[in-house]
């Protein structure tokens, strides 16, 4: 009778015999079932609350924003007239079909020859009535040979001046003659000047590729014009004319 009456602990005390209850866990534990039972009560009280609220919202009904018996009316779009077709074109008259037509006949205007000459008698009868030789011989003409041959850009062998290039520019400057005006106007550059080496190495034909002032200009031409003769450029063991391109520098010494 005396173990009736004593109190048997619970699990959670069996569970935390001899351990920290200070930890946390075994109060979480000890709450736990209080705690369960205050979230389902109040989870039920807001869902009723919640159904409560919407059984009243409908009753009152929900209000619509502008009238609802708003007639809206279409103009009918327009029935074009219905198009009738052009009438059909009358078919072209018939052609009248080409009859046959009988043939006319005529009388053979061809006379007939028993005797039909072959080659050798044809030969022979040339041969016996001398008949002469109407093809009139006539001498070649000379061919058409043009005074200037038409300068060439590049050859076998090109024009050389007497010395090369070295002497070539030496020339230039040797004789070039700075005009006084360009001088006093401070007036320099580089003209560039295109000639032709004939055939018997003189120079012909000069033009300004590049101009810098007509003093300038005149003057590296008048140079160019005095210019000996070069070794003309070949093809083929042949003189023939050559283009040739040549600088002429104008520069002040300002120092």
């Amino acid at each position: 009778m005396k173990r009736n009456e004593e109190i048997v602990p619970g699990f959670d005390e069996i569970v935390f015999e001899n351990r920290n209850r200070e930890y946390g866990a075994y109060d979480l534990r000890k709450r736990y079932n209080a705690a369960a039972g205050i979230s389902i009560i109040g989870s039920v009280a807001i869902c009723t609350a919640l159904l409560l609220a919407l059984s009243v919202s409908s009753d009152k009904g929900i209000a619509t924003a502008g009238p609802t018996n708003v007639l809206i009316i279409l103009d009918a779009p327009e029935i074009a007239e219905p198009v009738s077709a052009p009438p059909p074109k009358p078919p072209d008259a018939p052609v009248d079909a080409v009859h046959n037509m009988k043939p006319e006949v005529t009388d053979d205007t061809l006379k007939i020859t028993d005797f039909i000459p072959t080659t050798d008698d044809l030969v022979n009868s040339a041969v016996n009535k001398g008949i002469g030789d109407t093809i009139v011989y006539s001498e070649p003409a000379d061919p058409v040979i043009p005074d200037k041959t038409e300068p060439r850009i590049f050859v076998e062998e090109m024009p050389e001046y007497p010395g090369g290039i070295p002497e070539l520019l030496k020339f230039v400057a040797a004789n070039l003659k700075y005009p006084e005006e360009a001088i006093a106007a401070n007036i320099e550059g580089k003209v560039i000047l295109k000639f032709v080496v004939n055939t018997d190495g003189s120079t012909d034909r000069i033009e300004v590729l590049r101009s810098v002032d007509p003093l300038l200009d005149n003057e590296a031409v008048r140079v160019v014009k005095s210019l000996p003769l070069f070794r003309p450029g070949k093809q083929g063991g042949v003189a023939v004319p050559v283009w040739f391109t040549i600088p002429v520098v104008f520069r002040l010494n300002n120092n």
